[in-house]
């Protein structure tokens, strides 16, 4: 009996240990500027962010984007939540505008520090060759629950940082991941 206790107990640990690791490798995008999912609707939104929003159609998915003012880190932004045309949340994004590049660049370091603390390395390479002409940062993280997306534009008329995480159904591959 005790060599059968002892055995299951053994099994039992190295079950534990085999999945603790296989968990703690895959990365999850859980979107830390609301607490909305893909599985909520419109109404859920509403209820969370309020009907004072702005709405207008999307170029991009088809159906309307609902934005609110939102802040996030201690930020003044906006959130933008984007709907397909089957009305189903592909898109949830925080846009955060400044006048100042230096307050751009360190708003980005910041995100990026922080998303990099709960995805990883994204594993783009941004700042390779082929984009050293580019002056605004952005990084992607191509994850099998839905791509991240943290990018700016800093422009003589415009400054802005925008953080997007999207529904795998619209996430995109790696395209350098071809190029290996």
């Amino acid at each position: 009996m005790k060599k059968l206790r002892k055995l299951f107990t053994l099994l039992f640990a190295l079950v534990f240990c085999i999945l603790f690791t296989w968990g703690c490798g895959k990365k999850a995008a859980e979107c830390p500027f609301t607490t909305i999912t893909w599985e909520h609707t419109l109404e859920d939104i509403q209820e969370l962010e309020g009907s004072d929003g702005e709405t207008y159609d999307s170029t991009v998915y088809g159906g309307p984007v609902y934005s609110y003012p939102k802040e996030y880190d201690g930020l003044k932004g906006t959130i933008k939540y984007s709907f397909d045309e089957n009305d189903r949340l592909v898109n949830m994004a925080w846009m955060y505008e400044t006048d100042d590049s230096d307050d751009l660049l360190e708003v980005y370091d910041q995100i990026h520090r922080e998303s990099e603390d709960m995805l990883g390395k994204s594993g783009f390479k941004y700042n390779s060759d082929r984009f050293s002409d580019l002056a605004s940062p952005g990084d992607v993280w191509y994850l099998e629950t839905g791509n991240v997306i943290l990018n700016t534009v800093d422009a003589e008329d415009i400054k802005i940082l925008q953080y997007s995480f999207l529904h795998p159904d619209v996430s995109e591959g790696n395209p350098q991941d071809s190029k290996k």
